[in-house]
């Protein structure tokens, strides 16, 4: 059968991309996208307009969502896909990460205080947003319209990433809840990006076991600008391990080219897609 053109993986306005969720579906429709899945970060905000959007652009809209997760000392991000947005369990999770997303947005805010001179940082990240909940990404943007740093990225490295003045370390939901409310949600849990995350083979190999014990199913493997290493090492993950192959662009902003929506790499030839657990369900 033969393969649709997909995007599980990209983000709106609902958490920290510049396109609305209309906006976006109708960007994913003119590149050529037959099944898109909005992954927005801990919120399920967007989908009610991304779904009449899909209905009008005549493209199937995968209900998804990036959770933030806890691994040992370590953040990761984990896709879910393909679960009910309604359903108790996923719905409380998601209370829970946007509450703790609240508090470190208020501490990133005092802190960008201090150490850019700036009053009222949370307020201004808030507003540009448009949440009570904005994510670093906004941060960022406040403080180049602020005139503080040349671009996202030296605001990054001059305040927001691990080390630096004003990152907050954030007591997110564990790997094995967050899995097990989006299978008890009808879901498929994907682990976003694994080359991301500057591990090890070894430390890799460590979390897809904990992944698929604690019942994830899928791996993001299919991303843009991959090097022939990392390739290779996912290509032998998805034969280790029980994992269904996945992909997404991680689209944020047309400004990001590199990153277009439904621009990516084929799935390896004897990969078991995911797309193949929607059917299922």
């Amino acid at each position: 059968m033969t393969s649709p053109c997909y995007d599980f993986h990209c983000h709106s306005t609902a958490s920290d991309g510049t396109l609305t969720p209309a906006e976006l579906v109708a960007r994913a429709a003119a590149a050529g996208v037959e099944q898109l899945a909005l992954t927005d970060h801990d919120t399920l905000a967007g989908l009610p307009e991304a779904r009449a959007a899909a209905v009008q652009a005549g493209i199937e809209l995968v209900t998804g969502i990036e959770l933030s997760v806890g691994w040992g000392s370590r953040e990761l991000h984990v896709v879910g896909l393909g679960m009910q947005a309604e359903h108790p369990a996923l719905l409380a999770l998601v209370e829970a990460q946007q509450q703790a997303r609240v508090r470190r947005a208020e501490q990133i805010g005092r802190k960008l205080d201090k150490a850019a001179g700036l009053t009222g940082s949370y307020e201004r990240a808030a507003s540009l947003a448009g949440t009570d909940a904005p994510g670093r990404p906004l941060f960022a943007r406040m403080l180049v319209a602020a005139g503080k740093v040349r671009d996202e990225q030296h605001a990054f490295n001059r305040y927001l990433k691990p080390g630096q003045s004003a990152f907050v370390s954030t007591p997110w939901a564990a790997l094995d809840d967050a899995v097990a409310a989006l299978r008890e949600a009808g879901g498929v849990a994907v682990l976003a990006h694994p080359v991301r995350y500057g591990m090890t083979r070894r430390k890799l190999r460590q979390l897809l076991t904990d992944f698929c014990a604690a019942g994830g199913e899928g791996l993001e493997v299919a991303m843009p600008r991959l090097n022939p290493a990392q390739q290779a090492l996912l290509r032998e993950c998805l034969r280790d391990f029980p994992l269904y192959a996945s992909g997404g662009s991680d689209f944020h902003t047309p400004a990001q080219q590199w990153l277009e929506l439904g621009r990516l790499p084929p799935l390896p030839d004897d990969a078991r897609p995911v797309w193949e657990l929607f059917r299922a369900a």
